[in-house]
This record gives structure tokens, C-alpha cells and sequence, in this order.
């Protein structure tokens, strides 16, 4: 039944507008409410039913109905987008967001909004704070640090007309009492009680999947009875989601993903190099050693002290509570710290082994020529010493951590986007929160076991370019280990590459220059 509903829509979308390529067609889908199909279930159908649908042989193929295609019409569900609230002031909302407004209000107005970062999901949740503040409600904007609290304020006071935007959190003591709009930092609206009973309110909640923990679900005050959720990737490596944010926020509504987003040339196509490293000896003697450990340790850990093997974020949950002791099983607390200490060894170790930072000087030509770049690393040291390595390679490279002071960071983000320097290296400070400007190429030098982390990352490199050339990405990895994709690693996040990437390609260690070089240049110049 899926299947022929999928032909049909197909038949329906190339009646009405010829000459439309695959990603075109999945977002047409997508507005049809068949969210769930992928460019590969397109491909599938197109070129199993040449006597109705025929492709003019380019790169992409553009496709069209044949002169033999059937007559009939199929007219499916969808939800009409709505005008913008009287008082946003912002500009024209594209297709996507209009279309994820209207169904979040259509759903009772509660709903999570995914949508790939560089999208635009923060213009969802100021149209929703603009027909709230149109309807006298109060509205709370919940964001996780400082640096979204200055974003999310400054783009509300542009946005919504006649409306005063206050702040609490980081030095801030804003109230409802003289401000109908108000974003807070989670750390500090979790203590407090933001919203008078009987009032009515919304609760926008940026970067909703970081609300599954429990401490910063004691944020999300049942007080508010309209709630959206936005975020890159709805998931968690714990129950997070199942046990505080779908009870609160119900369900996805429609957000934007990868397929959406190309076709509707919101995001730069890109392309993915998977890059191997080697340990050194001593290296590799370390790293197995941790990892036997760890491993040994992880298994009587689940068998003898009962934490659960799965979901891994709800292993680590229990672990960390067993390493403070206080529950009379001593032999438990010690496991537990031995297991933390190995797992942190290890991670370290991959972290900052020399060779990926070896890699990475290979890969400074490209990134020389490259307008800009972003590398992330895992350690506060390691983007200290990627930037050393730039800089000696002859690229103008900064850190960009948290050590750094809150007013050091903003200048560094000026001198990059001002071309002063080329290159910012950063760990998971730029994972999500901040506005990064335009980069064109990526580099990860430590490969996270989290598919979210991946994404976003990526999703900081993917936003469109001025002269439309492709983003480019390189993942470092250490054979042998838990990084290497022959052992599984990236199996989710490559698996989503598939069909929406114009390329994924494994390089093997010690891969020349000239040959990173030459994929990079095909890459730019494909477009």
C-alpha cells in the first residue's frame, strides 16, 4: 500500500511540474506527507517503471512522464501553511519552516521540530513565540548556555515588533512581570519557577534533546501549555527522550531533513573522505591495553552489579552512580572507577595520538586553498596543538575553546569571518549553540560514537555558498580501534550519507597528498 501510494505521488508531482530531480522529488513527497521515503525508494520506483516515468540521461537525472504514463489524479493530505503572526517582522519564512509552523499549531501546538543545522529551526520557534505574544501569552525560550542566550535575545528583538525581550541567566534577573518574552539558560530557569499558575504560556526549548537529562528536565514547567522543541538530531544515548521529553512535548512534527534541505538548495551538497591513521607502538600497546580492560570491566559491570548493557548513555548512567559509593557494595564502587579511569584512557588516547595530527598537516594544502575550515577535536588540547600544526604548515589557525574568555571567543568568530584567520579549531564548544560563519571545509580528528555529534558537526560546513561549490569533510580515524569504520564504527551516521552525499570515500593510511589534493579540487569544481 505504501509502495503504490509513493508511485502515484510521484506520477501526481511530475504531472503537475516536469522536469525534477530526485531530491526534488523526495521534498515533494515529504509536503505530501510521505515523510519517511529516501532517495534510494525513489530511484527504486522511477527505474522500476520506465513506461511511466523516463529521465534525460544528465547528471542528475531530471525526470518526467512518458508519453505512455497513465491518467489519474491523487490529491494527499497536507497541512496549508499559515500567515505569519502580526507581529513578526522578520524576513519571508521559507517553504519548510512556514509548512512546520502550521503543523505544530495544526497538532495542538506541541511537537519537536528536527531539522538539519544551517536550516534555519530557530525562525520555527520565533514565528511560534510571535503568534503566542499575538495571542497575550507569555513565552519562555530555553536555551543551553550563554552564547544561544546573547543569539536567541538578539534575533527576537529584531524579529517580533513592539515586543520587550528579557534575559535570565548569566548575570540576568529578567522577569514575566515586564517582559512577555523571555529567554533563559537552563542551568538557572531549572531552579525557578518562570511561570505563574494560570497563566498562559509557550515553552520553546532550543536544543531540546540536551532537556532529557534529569536535572534539566526540571525545566520544563507543566504550567505551559504550549511547548516546542527544536533541534538537529531528536536523540539521546540514554531513556532520556522516552522517560521526560515525549511525555512533555509529544511528537515530531515536520522539520527539515538532508533531502529537503538540498533540493530546496538550503544546504551546500557535500562530501564525505574517510581518512585512516595508525597508532604508534607505544600507542597501540596502550590503547589495547585500556580497551581489554575496559571491556573486561563493562561486562562485570552488567553481569554482576545489574547495569543495563543498552541504551550505552543509561550504562554510564549507572556506572557514574555506583562510582560515588554510599550503596554498601564496595567492590561495585571500585569496578566502576576502574572502568571510568580505562574508558577516559582510551578516549584520550584516540583524542590525541600524534599521527592524526601528523594527518592532519597532509591535509593542510587543502586547507589552504579551502575559504575557510573548521576542525574539531574531543580535548581542549588537542585543538590547542591542531592549530600549532596548522600554523607551522603556513594556515592561519586559532583555538577556539572553552578556556578561552566569552569576549576572546566573539573575537576570534570576528577574525574569522573576516577571513583574518583561515582555520578555527575548537572542540565540542562548536558542536551546537554557535553561530559559525561560513566554512568550507571540515576535518574531525576524533570520531564520536554519537551520530548527533557527527551530524552537527557536519552541519557547520554544509550551510549554501556563495558561488554554490560543495562543502567538503574529512573524518580522521585510528585503524584497529573503536573509530575504524571496518569495526563498525559511523555505521549509523554513513548509512545516512548514503543516497543525500555526491560522495563518500575511504582513503587508506598514508594516503599522498596529491591524491587528498585532486578529490578535494574534483570535489569543488563539480558544481
Amino acid at each position: 500500500m505504501q509502495r503504490e501510494r509513493t508511485w502515484l505521488a510521484l506520477w501526481q508531482l511530475l504531472a503537475e511540474r516536469p522536469g525534477q530531480h530526485k531530491r526534488q522529488l523526495v521534498t515533494g513527497l515529504q509536503r505530501m506527507g510521505l515523510l519517511d521515503v529516501s532517495t534510494t525508494d525513489v530511484n527504486r520506483l522511477l527505474y522500476a517503471s520506465q513506461e511511466t516515468f523516463a529521465h534525460d540521461g544528465g547528471t542528475p537525472r531530471i525526470w518526467r512522464l512518458t508519453d505512455q504514463a497513465p491518467h489519474y489524479r491523487l490529491t494527499l493530505s497536507t497541512t496549508a501553511a499559515a500567515p505569519s503572526p502580526r507581529c513578526y517582522v522578520g524576513k519571508a519564512p521559507r517553504a519548510w519552516q512556514a509548512e512546520a509552523f502550521a503543523e505544530w499549531q495544526a497538532g495542538g501546538r506541541r511537537g519537536v521540530v528536527e531539522a538539519v543545522t544551517g536550516t534555519g529551526k530557530t525562525t520555527v520557534g520565533v514565528l511560534a513565540a510571535a503568534a503566542a505574544v499575538d495571542a497575550g501569552e507569555k513565552v519562555l525560550v530555553l536555551v543551553p548556555g550563554r552564547e544561544l542566550l546573547d543569539q536567541w535575545y538578539e534575533v527576537l528583538r529584531r524579529d517580533l515588533r513592539v515586543t520587550r525581550v528579557g534575559r535570565f541567566g548569566d548575570g540576568h534577573k529578567d522577569s514575566f512581570d515586564d517582559h512577555p518574552v523571555l529567554v533563559a539558560i537552563v542551568h538557572s530557569a531549572r531552579r525557578h519557577q518562570m511561570l505563574r499558575p494560570g497563566s498562559a504560556g509557550l515553552l520553546i526549548a532550543d536544543e531540546v534533546h540536551r532537556y532529557g537529562a534529569k536535572t534539566f528536565a526540571m525545566a520544563l514547567e507543566p504550567e505551559f501549555g504550549a511547548r516546542l522543541g527544536l533541534t538537529a538530531t531528536y536523540a539521546r544515548e540514554d531513556d532520556g527522550l522516552q522517560e521526560f521529553l515525549e511525555p512533555y512535548f509529544g511528537d515530531v512534527v515536520m522539520g527539515c531533513s538532508y533531502q529537503r534541505g538540498l533540493a530546496d538548495e538550503i544546504l551546500a551538497p557535500f562530501r564525505v573522505g574517510f581518512l585512516g591513521t595508525e597508532l604508534t607502538p607505544d600507542e597501540r600497546e596502550q590503547y589495547d591495553f585500556y580497551d581489554e580492560r575496559a571491556r573486561a570491566l563493562r561486562g562485570r559491570l552488567i553481569l554482576d552489579y545489574g547495569c543495563p548493557g543498552e541504551p550505552f548513555g543509561e550504562f554510564m548512567a549507572h556506572v557514574n552512580e555506583l562510582s560515588q559509593g554510599g550503596h554498601g557494595n564496595a567492590s561495585a564502587t571500585a569496578d566502576a572507577r576502574r572502568y571510568l579511569h580505562a574508558f577516559s584512557k582510551r578516549r584520550q588516547l584516540l583524542a590525541d595520538c600524534g599521527r592524526k595530527q601528523e594527518a592532519l598537516a597532509s591535509l593542510a594544502p587543502v586547507l589552504a586553498v579551502a575559504n575557510q575550515g573548521l576542525v574539531f577535536g574531543e580535548t581542549t588540547a588537542s585543538a590547542e596543538e591542531a592549530a600549532a600544526v596548522l600554523c607551522r604548515n603556513g594556515v592561519p589557525a586559532l583555538d577556539f575553546t572553552s578556556a578561552l574568555r566569552h569576549k576572546d571567543r566573539k573575537h576570534r568568530l570576528a577574525a574569522f569571518k573576516h577571513g583574518q584567520v583561515k582555520v578555527l579549531t575548537a572542540p565540542r564548544v562548536l558542536d551546537e549553540g554557535v553561530d559559525v560563519p561560513q566554512a568550507e571545509v571540515g576535518v574531525i580528528m576524533a570520531g564520536s560514537r554519537s551520530k548527533r555529534q557527527m551530524i552537527q558537526r557536519m552541519g557547520r560546513v554544509i550551510r549554501p555558498k556563495v558561488d554554490r561549490r560543495p562543502a567538503t569533510f574529512f573524518v580522521l580515524y585510528a585503524k584497529g580501534t573503536s573509530e575504524d569504520p571496518a569495526m563498525g564504527a559511523h555505521e549509523d551516521f554513513r548509512e545516512q550519507l548514503i543516497g543525500v552525499a555526491q560522495d563518500v570515500r575511504d582513503f587508506p593510511v598514508r594516503t599522498k597528498l596529491v591524491d587528498l589534493l585532486r578529490w578535494y579540487r574534483e570535489g569543488r569544481f563539480m558544481s
